[in-house]
């Protein structure tokens, strides 16, 4: 590759990539798998060596390579060199002796035969680039393990930008008249980078409401206060993305911004009435608020976390 590194930029020599599989079950799906190993290699190339897509001519087989294995073959062929004729010594004779000169009839020079045109070779074609996913079902495991179960959906514009939409739904009754309830949508734009495209950054937004009490959080908060309210955040988001297989993986997030809350906070207590005729009272539970239209503004994390993905249309391996 560095010997002959100008020849191959000026198109003059293409490196041939031949993707050889035959394991799948289906030729399409061995066809597949050729194209993604034949990428995998060009890849290091264009790295390492700095080569361009329209330097490779891929060539893709549903079978076996020449040795009888899956293979990815890469060939560069180099024209052989010239050979060189050995030359003869020449032997000395003596000068033969001058001859009277003859007379010559002009000679008309000969039409000149029509060379063929040259026909131009065909430049190797770029390998397609691979389709992106089109679509991704979500569910956020962090907030599934709080009891806060969440879905989403990702549509792939294209390799560079998404929409993600998630949505998180809760409603837990509790003993005492405590019931837990909590939704939230969050909208998402992002825009994936570098040249594998596992990595993104976002603008995030999102709004909810809540009827919450602090006691299922542990000791940290007084078990008898009730929160009532609603939510609003902004802010940018950074991701890496794991894949696990060809339409599987993991997502880690971290969103970072502004939220504002607007809540009142009051302490359910217990009423009992009795009715003429029954033998025990009715027991009923009312709030007593003990704050009202409060509102606390945060900057910093707005939101952490550990998607599980699936991925459906199109290739996940390509990112």
């Amino acid at each position: 590759m560095n010997e002959y590194r100008e020849q191959i930029a000026d198109g003059r020599m293409p490196v041939y990539v031949d993707g050889y599989c035959a394991s799948l079950s289906t030729a399409k799906e061995n066809r597949r798998t050729a194209y993604l190993r034949a990428n995998r290699v060009k890849s290091e190339l264009v790295t390492q060596k700095g080569l361009r897509e329209a330097d490779f001519c891929t060539t893709l087989h549903t079978g076996a390579s020449d040795s009888g294995k899956e293979a990815v073959t890469m060939t560069l062929r180099i024209p052989a060199p010239k050979a060189v004729q050995p030359e003869t010594p020449a032997v000395s004779e003596p000068a033969p002796a001058p001859e009277p000169p003859t007379p010559v009839a002009p000679v008309t020079p000969a039409a000149e035969e029509p060379q063929p045109a040259p026909v131009a070779e065909a430049a190797p074609q770029p390998a397609p680039a691979a389709k992106p996913y089109c679509f991704a079902v979500r569910t956020n495991v962090l907030y599934d393990a709080m009891l806060l179960p969440t879905l989403g959906v990702e549509w792939r514009v294209n390799r560079d930008w998404s929409i993600k939409l998630d949505g998180s739904f809760a409603h837990w009754s509790g003993g005492e008249g405590k019931v837990q309830k909590v939704w939230l949508p969050n909208p998402e734009v992002r825009r994936y980078l570098l040249r594998n495209k596992r990595s993104y950054v976002g603008v995030s937004g999102g709004y909810g409401e809540y009827n919450i009490y602090k006691y299922p959080l542990g000791g940290l908060f007084s078990k008898d206060t009730g929160y009532q309210g609603s939510l609003w955040s902004a802010g940018l988001t950074v991701d890496y993305q794991l894949c696990l297989s060809r339409r599987f993986s993991v997502d880690f997030n971290l969103g970072l911004g502004y939220m504002r809350s607007e809540y009142n906070s009051f302490a359910p207590v217990m009423t009992e009435t009795l009715i003429p005729g029954d033998d025990f009272p009715t027991v009923r539970y009312e709030r007593i608020f003990r704050e009202r239209s409060k509102t606390k503004n945060f900057f910093g994390p707005t939101q952490a976390e550990i998607n599980l993905i699936w991925t459906i249309g199109g290739n996940k391996q390509n990112r």
